[in-house]
């Protein structure tokens, strides 16, 4: 391996890998037309069949805004006699129902012929209109009318609605005369009349174009997986590819660091994640612009004219990130593979997970999640499509958005700040991963006889780790639905089911050594030194949440979610509902001491490994921390929990040792049921209600004070055991 202290990396030495991997990738003609020009070829496809489906769609609005022409057959005795009837009311169009056909043609033809007439289309409904129908009308009695439409041709539920408008036209005049006649004046029988202001149907150009926003979120999703994939040989190739022919160790030794080589493999498939992307773009337009000629004028008819150029504008932008964070992605997939294969297997889950990150900025109460641009692959489409529902907003109400366009730019800052964060701790574990020689040199695959267990080991691999993680979010999700109704026996089921289970069921099979994956051991040499450390991770816990909880409350405005309201009501529940142990005990240690083994013990283990340089420890910890963030599922608890999970993990590996982990953990969990347990009943009103103004002064000048106090103590300590050892 290179020997950092003959290292001449920097920018000109990845610069020049760079050059050299994008070579390599440009020879590969065939990754080169999969990943560049198919997107030229595809998209017309798609659009030639959406422009099937749309025009299917315009057609549909225009029958369903057609006023109608409803043609009638009436035979029987008194079909005259109705027939005028029917013709007077549509003789007067101020006294017409609302919904009455623009025109109604009568023809009254004898019995035998009226069945054909449907039949053929040439009549709409036939009515027979028998004897004593106009006396009936004109008494104080009830006429039945049966009108019969078409039993060959396919029912039309226009037709139906017509005919049954122009018969109640004819029941509501016969009813005014009966009034009449009585002596009663109309208002009888209309007590309330209610008539809307503001409130008109859109017209035909206006339901077209709310086709537009729908077809752009489908195109949006569609270009980041496509972009995503831009990435995926170029990495395989970068480094599985070399593991394959033998010449990573070869680059690995030359005179520049292992993070230089993994910049100058990350410039090089970012570039080629950036030509797909420009490539894609450059479809999208192309394709876009012949289909305004194809497509009604409607769809796109009253939008500013810098509509366009400003959404392709900003979605370049902002797709530039979701580019970075791909390439960073697929080469730490690739890093940890044996194999040009195993790297193709791996990522193609992968694609599943850009797919739904990237469908997720489409669910309807995504726009309103302040945290969801800086996520990956779904931030960068809902910030593109924002610009979009900006001009569609200003375009209907005449504004000039300077508001939403505000908050447009900051979204838009907000993910390329994610973007370049996420693809940074990637690029580190993947510099990490190749700095490993038990992950780089494994070997390739081999076949096994049956189903065998793996050999002992001191640690668990990046891989299993990764597992062990997937299989936990996985385990948690689908215990939702089987876990009981209840809180507690859910919670104890989850916790089972989705840490406990996976965890021990993993361990067992990869035969790995408790102690040192799990950190089972004391903070400090001395007594008195560990309980110092412990008294210092509880102090820290407890100042982590009074200052998450006063940061979060500040930053939504004391307004919480209906998950997030329910969820602290059934806590409040568990609290007030029983003694106070047996709350801290369920909802503070059983917790900490669970999810502690898996993220701090497992997890932190596999990816940090033993004695792990401080770039592979920091990116350690980063990922179990959002892990164990991602664990939580509920928005709202995401970045407290990633915090706890960064402070924890630092715990864990500055002691090495995962009680002070644990201690924090469960201190941070049990705060908030001792203040519960303490409030007044117009606290609690507040916190079940979602409407809580933030927590009292004097609390968070205490979570201020316990970290500040617990960081200091653990300061002393730690440097007291060094000097004492």
């Amino acid at each position: 391996m290179n020997d950092p202290s003959r290292a001449t990396g920097g920018w000109p030495t990845r610069f020049a890998l760079a050059r050299r991997d994008l070579l390599e990738f440009v020879r590969d003609r065939r990754a080169l037309v999969i990943t560049l020009l198919m997107p030229m070829a595809m998209y017309p496809l798609l659009a030639l069949s959406s422009t099937l489906g749309i025009r299917s769609a315009v057609g549909e609005i225009e029958r369903t805004e057609r006023s109608g022409r409803l043609d009638l057959a009436l035979s029987g005795p008194d079909a005259e006699g109705l027939a005028a009837r029917i013709g007077a009311i549509a003789g007067r169009p101020g006294e017409r129902p609302e919904g009455w056909p623009e025109t109604v043609s009568i023809r009254i033809v004898d019995e035998p012929a009226a069945l054909p007439l449907i039949d053929e289309g040439a009549a709409d409904a036939w009515i027979d209109v028998g004897r004593g129908t106009l006396a009936g009308l004109a008494g104080e009695g009830t006429v039945t009318l049966e009108p019969r439409l078409s039993t060959v041709r396919p029912p039309d539920r226009r037709v139906r609605e017509l005919v049954l408008t122009v018969l109640e036209g004819v029941a509501d005049q016969v009813g005014l005369e009966r009034l009449r006649r009585a002596g009663l004046p109309p208002s009888v029988v209309e007590p309330l009349r209610v008539d809307f202001v503001g409130d008109l149907e859109p017209g035909r150009a206006a339901a077209v174009r709310g086709l537009v926003p729908t077809a752009v979120a489908a195109v949006l999703v569609l270009l980041a997986l496509l972009t995503a994939t831009g990435a995926f040989y170029p990495a395989i190739d970068a480094i599985a590819g070399e593991k394959e022919r033998g010449t990573i160790e070869t680059l690995l030794m030359s005179p520049c660091g292992t993070f230089d080589v993994v910049v100058g493999k990350f410039l090089a498939v970012f570039v080629v994640t950036l030509a797909t992307l420009l490539a894609n773009v450059v479809s999208i337009t192309l394709t876009s612009a012949v289909l305004l000629r194809v497509l009604p004028a409607g769809m796109v008819a009253g939008l500013p004219a810098g509509a366009a150029a400003a959404c392709v504008t900003v979605t370049l932008v902002a797709y530039v990130g979701l580019a970075a964070v791909a390439a960073a992605l697929c080469l730490a997939v690739t890093a940890a593979s044996r194999s040009a294969k195993e790297a193709q297997n791996t990522l193609t889950p992968v694609v599943m997970l850009i797919a739904a990150l990237a469908a997720s900025a489409l669910l309807p109460n995504a726009a309103t999640n302040r945290w969801l641009a800086a996520v990956p692959f779904a931030g960068q489409v809902a910030v593109s499509k924002s610009v979009l529902d900006v001009f569609l907003d200003e375009a209907s109400s005449g504004g000039d958005a300077v508001a939403t366009g505000s908050n447009v730019a900051a979204a838009l800052v907000a993910s390329l700040v994610g973007s370049a964060v996420a693809a940074w701790l990637l690029i580190l574990l993947t510099s990490s991963l190749l700095a490993n020689e038990e992950v780089l040199f494994r070997g390739p695959d081999t076949a096994t006889r049956g189903v065998a267990r793996p050999r002992p080991r001191p640690l668990p691999s990046v891989g299993q780790a990764f597992a062990a993680a997937v299989m936990g979010i996985a385990a948690l999700w689908y215990a939702q639905g089987l876990a009981p109704a209840e809180f507690v026996p859910a919670l104890i089921a989850q916790q089972a089911v989705a840490v406990l289970v996976p965890l021990l069921a993993i361990s067992w099979w990869q035969r790995v050594d408790a102690t040192s994956t799990f950190a089972v051991r004391w903070p400090a040499p001395t007594a008195a030194g560990g309980g110092a450390v412990l008294l210092a991770a509880g102090l820290i816990g407890a100042g982590l949440f009074g200052t998450g909880a006063a940061a979060t409350l500040a930053v939504r405005g004391g307004v919480a979610s209906e998950e997030a309201i329910g969820l602290a009501r059934r806590l409040v529940d568990v609290i007030r509902g029983g003694p106070p142990w047996s709350a801290v005990l369920l909802l503070a240690v059983m917790p900490a001491v669970c999810e502690e083994l898996l993220f701090r013990g497992w997890m932190l283990a596999g990816f940090a490994g033993a004695s792990p340089p401080s770039r592979r420890a920091w990116a350690a910890i980063a990922v179990q921390a959002a892990a164990f963030a991602g664990f939580h599922l509920l928005p709202e608890r995401m970045p407290q929990t990633f915090v706890l999970g960064l402070v924890t993990g630092w715990l864990t590996l500055a002691t090495r040792s995962l009680l002070p982990a644990i201690v924090a953990h469960a201190v941070h969990n049990a705060t908030p049921v001792v203040l519960v347990a303490l409030a007044s009943a117009d606290d609690l009103a507040a916190i079940t209600s979602g409407q809580s103004a933030g927590l009292p002064t004097w609390a968070v000048a205490a979570a201020i004070g316990c970290l500040a106090a617990g960081g200091l103590l653990l300061a002393v300590t730690r440097h007291g055991c060094r000097r004492d050892g």
